[in-house]
């Protein structure tokens, strides 16, 4: 029982990843509904194939990219005016699965999270200025229309609102990873924040400044803190530094060179030019 359940699991898996291929040669071939349908059978199959469940968000928002913000962001009409954080919300959980960091076999993930940032930067903007009423869509009275006067609705384009804005490049530091890195920063990310570049913590404003490191040591029991005894071997000029017994990499402030130095007590430290490789 046991085997027969293990291939069955992996005949359910094979099929997954064939769908998952085939999903990708629809998109790419411009048949993004079908490529949905695909990547949602794969999940259906195998739900912890990775990658599959970011294939599907990532399909889903190119295929709801003619309904405009509220398809794309999985808003529904009816429920009253979207708010800012509604907005956010949905934009950040999106974010997540569809972001090319998360999501990098799927050649969808990039547009898509494109799509994303348009969407939001207009739903926040509709939602700032009161524009976004969410009319419920009323169904017309059955009146006989003659077949040939019957014309298909017009597809609503949604159009760019803040997405070709520059964004201005930033240091950006998370309390999550202790990583700094330098990302752009435009209106989006200042309203609904953005993912970290390093893990997968999202990142809100106001941004985090990198702590200053710690250049002194902290005195603590049996520990003392003293100047350091040493002199710098290029300039002869004595460090300023506070230092404690152990090894230190000092930089002395007249000449700027850097130097290893083994502190032995308050009065003793022997000093190493560092070599730089």
């Amino acid at each position: 029982m046991a085997r027969h359940a293990e291939r069955e699991q992996a005949e359910k898996r094979e099929k997954a990843e064939k769908a998952c291929r085939r999903a990708e040669e629809l998109f790419v071939a411009g048949h993004v509904r079908s490529a949905h349908r695909e990547a949602i059978r794969a999940k259906q199959l195998c739900p912890s194939l990775p990658g599959v469940a970011n294939a599907v968000a990532a399909y889903e928002v190119h295929a709801a990219a003619g309904g405009g913000w509220r398809a794309i962001l999985g808003i529904r009409h009816g429920g009253g005016a979207a708010t800012q954080d509604a907005i956010k919300k949905e934009y950040r959980r999106l974010s997540l699965l569809v972001h090319p960091d998360k999501a990098r076999s799927c050649p969808a993930a990039e547009g898509a999270f494109k799509l994303l940032r348009q969407a939001c930067e207009e739903g926040l903007s509709k939602a700032a200025s009161g524009r976004d009423t969410s009319p419920t869509p009323r169904r017309a009275a059955a009146t006989p229309v003659p077949r040939a006067a019957a014309a298909p609705p017009p597809t609503p384009v949604m159009q760019p609102m803040y997405y070709n804005m520059p964004r201005e490049p930033m240091l950006i530091y998370c309390p999550s990873c202790k990583n700094e890195y330098k990302a752009k920063i435009g209106r989006l990310e200042q309203q609904a924040g953005m993912k970290c570049a390093r893990c997968p913590e999202w990142l809100s404003p106001p941004w985090q400044k990198k702590p200053p490191a710690r250049k002194e040591p902290t005195a603590a029991p049996g520990r003392q803190v003293f100047q350091c005894p040493a002199k710098c071997p290029e300039c002869e000029a004595e460090y300023k530094s506070k230092v404690s017994v152990g090894r230190w990499c000092l930089k002395c402030k007249e000449c700027n060179k850097s130097s290893m130095v083994d502190v032995q007590g308050p009065d003793k430290a022997t000093v190493t030019i560092r070599k730089r490789a």
